[in-house]
């Protein structure tokens, strides 16, 4: 009789051990989601500065080419971001030295909103002293 009285007593703690496992399951492979979106998001973020960087790069070679800030384009586009120069340039003379400065700025912008999952975006400025 004592055989027939324990059957089934460890079925409880297996079905407890089995959920306790799933949960742990499930919640390692959002923890396992959000770390690829956050990856994701900062290679988007490297990719932005470089494209912006590669903005002011292109600028830097028009003013030494031309002496003057870029005309055309002033918005352009890098591998899926959408790039925005702006270049100011300043004449000046000091202790009968001429020369300009120019204040360069790029902003590389992937997405419509901030408000998206995937918006990145960052500006690089770059001042030139031409003399």
């Amino acid at each position: 009789m004592m055989g027939i009285a324990n059957r089934g007593f460890a079925l409880p703690a297996v079905i407890f051990l089995m959920v306790v496992v799933s949960l742990l399951i499930a919640n390692m492979s959002r923890i396992l989601s959000t770390e690829s979106a956050a990856t994701n998001l900062y290679l988007l973020g490297t990719k932005a500065y470089w494209a912006a960087q590669s903005a002011n790069d292109w600028v830097a070679y028009q003013i030494h080419v031309n002496n003057a800030c870029p005309t055309t384009p002033a918005n352009f586009s890098i591998e899926g971001f959408s790039i925005s120069v702006s270049c100011i340039a300043t004449a000046y003379t000091e202790a009968s030295v001429s020369g300009v400065i120019y204040q360069v700025s790029s902003q590389a912008v992937m997405g419509s909103s901030p408000a998206e999952l995937d918006y990145v975006s960052r500006t690089v400025d770059m001042v030139l002293d031409v003399q």
